[in-house]
């Protein structure tokens, strides 16, 4: 426990300011556009292509529940660390560093897969719907990997050696709810996703956590976890992405839009991941308060 300096307070206040603004313009207007439009791709879409859409989802978990198809290495993120003079020799060991050094090496791994994934969205633009398919699958691959890499910069590791099962499902679905935080078309939807994503965490530091976590590890763990306690949230994710992404294959609007938007969606899920782990590092060292909780008759 350690109490802030100005800055890293000052670095709170501005998250605070970014929880209370409206999702990112990009969010916005693709929802108000996708609404008129939405009978047009319904009656464009061949009924093997909405079949095939139906099953998004179920690829998306599919390719979400190994954690090692992320083409994530810790390593990678510790020597990128080192570049900044940032010393540690374990993940667990960012959590000592300096707030501001971490914040530069988080924003290469947001700019690295931003990059991707609009090279991705162009390529599967230019095919249509098949392109689409195609494309949703990398496009939450993409977010997820920058979600986890920035989670790694500010010292939070979903597969550490360390880490216990329980910690590990946990990781897993606190990565699922910034997601959710990041795709939030309105600012209702934000405000929700942000008051989920706090009462889950909160949950963690009460007396219940240990008994509620260690039943459900009983019941699903490791690559199964993804699925297990994200299912809903993914669905919805993917259900609200389509919507969106589907303007692109108006006449007109293909590859340019689909590169545009994919480079929008990973800054949107970038910036998401980048606020919440850095609060969640600075909540971490001023010192938690446990939850106690009280039955009430």
């Amino acid at each position: 426990m350690a109490k802030l300096n100005a800055s890293e307070s000052k670095i709170l206040d501005e998250i605070a300011g970014w929880k209370a603004e409206n999702p990112s313009f990009l969010n916005r207007a693709t929802d108000f556009v996708s609404k008129p439009i939405s009978w047009l791709t319904d009656k464009l879409t061949p009924e093997d292509v909405k079949g095939s859409v139906s099953g998004i989802t179920e690829k998306v978990i599919e390719k979400l529940q190994d954690v090692s198809q992320w083409t994530v290495n810790p390593e990678d993120v510790l020597s990128a660390t080192r570049e900044f003079e940032i010393q540690a020799t374990s993940i667990s060991a960012l959590k000592k560093a300096s707030i501001h050094d971490l914040d530069h090496v988080a924003q290469t791994f947001i700019d690295s897969n931003t990059r991707m994934a609009t090279i991705s969205g162009v390529g599967t633009g230019l095919v249509g719907w098949p392109g689409l398919i195609a494309d949703l699958p990398a496009l939450f691959s993409f977010s997820v990997r920058t979600i986890y890499q920035i989670g790694l910069c500010y010292g939070f590791d979903l597969v550490g050696e360390t880490e216990a099962p329980a910690d590990r499902a946990f990781e897993m679905a606190y990565m699922m709810r910034i997601f959710k935080v990041a795709t939030s078309s309105d600012k209702v939807q934000k405000q929700r996703a942000l008051a989920e994503l706090k009462d889950f965490e909160a949950g963690r530091y009460s007396d219940s956590y240990p008994e509620i976590m260690g039943d459900f590890t009983t019941k699903q763990l490791s690559k199964n976890a993804t699925s297990f306690v994200s299912r809903i949230i993914i669905k919805e994710i993917v259900e609200r992405t389509i919507t969106k992404k589907a303007v692109g294959l108006v006449p007109g609007l293909g590859a340019v839009f689909s590169g545009g938007f994919n480079y929008v969606y990973l800054k949107d899920v970038g910036e998401a991941a980048f606020m919440l782990y850095r609060e969640r590092f600075l909540l971490d060292k001023k010192g938690r308060t446990k939850t106690i909780r009280v039955e009430i008759e």
